[in-house]
């Protein structure tokens, strides 16, 4: 899929229902959407310094992780643990990807064309998003 169609299909904060969801764009993925630079480094330096109403004291365990070297098969995560999967927009990884956020271990998987952000904090029923920048 290309960004053209990737952006009829993604939305942003209007319409979410979930509060951790919609303070985490709001305050985090958005914000880092518009600034310059490598945009995985921005979102995890973000997240891992983050302290939200909806998740108080928690403190994000940020892992970055090409999705060509990561195991699925340990996946062992703790509440905090959030990761950051770079390259998931390649035609060869989508398939992996798509497989990924059916992993019944993962609570929230949010999509940014070419990262996806894994969450394994079960705040809610497991839902998948798809963002863009507002």
């Amino acid at each position: 899929m290309n960004q053209f169609l990737f952006n009829l299909r993604a939305r942003n904060a209007h319409g979410l229902h979930s509060p951790f969801v919609y303070e985490l764009y709001t305050q985090v993925i958005n914000p880092c959407l518009y600034q310059s630079g490598e945009l995985s480094a921005l979102l995890a330096s973000k997240l891992s310094s983050y302290k939200g109403k909806s998740v108080e004291n928690i403190k994000f365990n940020v892992q970055i992780i090409d999705i060509n070297q990561f195991d699925t098969e340990n996946l062992n995560m703790n509440f905090e643990d959030v990761l950051l999967i770079e390259n998931i927009r390649k035609p060869i990884h989508l398939a992996r990807w798509r497989q990924l956020i059916e992993n019944e271990k993962i609570v929230f998987s949010i999509e940014l064309y070419q990262i996806g952000l894994l969450f394994f904090n079960p705040i809610a029923p497991k839902q998948h998003f798809v963002f863009k920048k507002s």
